[in-house]
């Protein structure tokens, strides 16, 4: 007598494994989808965390950072130690110039980095032992030391994907107002508004407080500025958005470490100056990890509406593609998970940009989160970045913004 035999058959099998092969694929996107979501609520507490940083520091300084600020002096020189890496003595004396970042990390859980900038003992500048923070992509930088230099949780967006650097990295800017650099289309000039007119409290939050010619001279600060200059709404105003360009968040600009090194222990600045086109100055610093709005705007055949505050009229050129927010070209070069920064585009790139689908997280100035859509209109865009439009720069200055607007 037969007797039944047990177990699938071939057919049987193709049949579950096809089956199980719909249901992956089928369950394989809802598993990204939520993934996705988790990190970008993710990025979306971390850039508040900043905001919640920089309210503090105003509340305690009176005044936010700005996006370069000195940090105090290391003497050093032959025979010093490093108390925190004995390996790196010798270091020379040096300028202590960071970021806006650099000022915040005391309320980022990062007091001991903070005490490297700001006590006399410690170099940020790695003088041949101990470690250094490298960079990447042919940028200078490689001279600044890893514990002055730390990579943070908070500082980076887990959906970024292209983080410069080994140290330091970062995916977030700060609002720096007014772009008066980059290349503009034929036949389009720029407003006659100098270095110290577009940091004005109407034109952005953080400016330039530091910065030397090459006369010795400190020029071109911008004024302080707090949330009381806010005059559009707190909840109106960007204080940070997301960058996958943003260069290593201690660097503040173009530079490597020595470019702060001072040619005798007893000199008490370097060069920093807002006129230098290349490598160390501010003009420059205000791109690597901020975001600006430039003098343009779409609308055609009003050149005679707009206003300059008092400057001449100049029409606004049209909005280039790479001002806007996840801004890039049409190729593959030109792809924003592609593109590099350097010091010719960096006006260009110093815009929103993230990897999150059809927009970026912002931290208004109320502490509160946004996701902002990369589809809003520029004058949008140019409200969020300017604290009190009608007194500001911008191209049309009776543009208001409202709640549906982004």
């Amino acid at each position: 007598m037969n007797r039944p035999r047990s177990g699938f058959t071939l057919v049987e099998l193709l049949v579950v494994i096809s089956i199980i092969g719909v249901l992956m694929g089928l369950l394989l996107p809802a598993v990204g989808a939520v993934r996705e979501a988790s990190r970008r609520n993710q990025c979306s507490t971390q850039i508040k965390n900043l905001s919640m940083a920089a309210i503090t520091y105003e509340n305690s300084k009176g005044e936010m950072p700005g996006y370069v600020q000195s940090f105090g002096r290391y003497v050093g020189g032959t025979g010093a130690i490093d108390p925190s890496d004995p390996g790196n003595g010798g270091v020379g004396s040096h300028m202590k110039i960071g970021t806006w970042a650099v000022a915040l990390l005391p309320s980022l859980d990062a007091q001991p980095a903070y005490e490297h900038w700001t006590e006399d003992r410690y170099p940020i500048i790695h003088g041949g032992g101990g470690t250094t923070s490298g960079a990447t992509s042919g940028e200078s930088g490689a001279s600044f030391h890893q514990l002055a230099a730390p990579n943070l949780a908070v500082m980076q967006c887990a959906s970024n994907p292209v983080s410069l650097g080994e140290f330091g990295k970062n995916s977030y800017i700060a609002n720096t107002g007014m772009s008066i650099s980059g290349t503009l289309p034929s036949g389009f000039t720029r407003p006659s508004v100098s270095f110290v007119g577009s940091q004005s409290r109407g034109n952005g939050v953080f400016n330039n407080k530091y910065n030397v010619n090459s006369s010795l001279v400190h020029v071109s600060e911008g004024p302080k500025f707090r949330i009381d200059d806010i005059k559009d709404g707190a909840g109106n105003t960007m204080l940070f958005s997301e960058s996958v360009q943003a260069l290593p968040w201690h660097r503040a600009g173009f530079v490597a470490a020595t470019d702060f090194t001072l040619a005798t222990a007893t000199d008490k600045d370097v060069v920093f100056d807002a006129t230098a086109s290349g490598a160390g100055g501010v003009l420059a610093a205000r791109f690597v990890h901020g975001m600006v709005w430039h003098y343009a705007d779409d609308a055609t055949g009003m050149s005679g509406h707009w206003n300059t505050n008092g400057a001449s009229e100049d029409t606004p050129c049209p909005v280039q593609s790479f001002w806007k927010i996840n801004g890039g070209g049409t190729t593959v070069s030109d792809d924003i998970f592609t593109l590099a920064m350097n010091v010719t585009n960096s006006p260009n790139l110093a815009r929103p940009s993230s990897a999150h689908t059809d927009g970026v997280n912002a931290a208004m100035a109320d502490g509160g989160t946004r996701f902002i859509a990369d589809s809003i209109d520029y004058r949008v865009y140019q409200a969020l970045l300017t604290p009190r439009g009608k007194s500001s720069n911008v191209p049309w200055p009776e543009f208001v913004i409202t709640d549906d607007a982004f």
